[in-house]
C-alpha cells in the first residue's frame, strides 16, 4: 500500500492550522500534523517523511522565515509554502533566494488556489501558478482566508 505523502503544518495560530487542515481534507489530503511554533517544526523535520511544509513566517521561537533559510541550506529540502499576513516585495525577494521556497500566499487567500498549490507540491511540480512572489497582495475572487 503507497503511503500517502505527509504534510507539516507550522503555524502558532490554531484557528489557521484548522482552516488550513478542512482545506486539505476537502482536497483529499489527510495525513497532516502540526505543529504551533518553529523549534517544533524543525524537530518534526529532522525526524523526516515530512514532503511539505506549510509555514507561518511570525512563529515563537524559530521564525518561519528562519526555517525556510535552514530548509535552503540542506541537499534535498521538503517544499515550503509560507502563508502570512506579513509578506511584502523585499521579503518575498529574500525568501526567495531559497531553493526551499515552493510559492507563498498572503493572507486572506485564495482556498481553491491554495489547495492546488498544495496538491502541485505533492505531486512534485512547481506551485508558481498558484503562489506569485511578486503579486503580495495575493487577493483573488473565490473562497478567501
Amino acid at each position: 500500500m503507497h503511503d500517502e505523502p505527509k504534510v507539516l503544518i507550522a503555524d502558532n495560530d490554531a484557528g489557521v492550522t484548522m482552516v488550513i487542515r478542512a482545506v486539505l481534507a476537502r482536497a483529499g489530503i489527510t495525513a497532516v500534523e502540526s505543529v504551533e511554533d518553529g523549534a517544533a517544526a524543525l524537530e518534526r523535520l529532522e525526524q523526516g517523511d515530512i514532503a511539505l511544509l506549510i509555514c507561518d513566517l511570525d512563529m515563537p521561537r524559530v521564525s518561519g522565515e528562519e526555517i525556510v533559510r535552514r530548509l535552503g541550506e540542506e541537499s534535498d529540502p521538503p517544499p515550503v509554502l509560507v502563508v502570512s499576513a506579513y509578506l511584502d516585495d523585499a521579503l518575498l525577494r529574500d525568501l526567495s533566494r531559497s531553493k526551499a521556497l515552493a510559492g507563498s500566499f498572503s493572507k486572506p487567500f485564495d482556498l481553491d488556489e491554495f489547495a492546488d498549490a498544495v496538491r502541485a507540491c505533492l505531486d512534485g511540480e512547481s506551485a508558481e501558478s498558484g503562489a506569485e512572489p511578486s503579486a503580495p497582495d495575493g487577493m483573488q475572487q473565490g473562497g478567501l482566508f
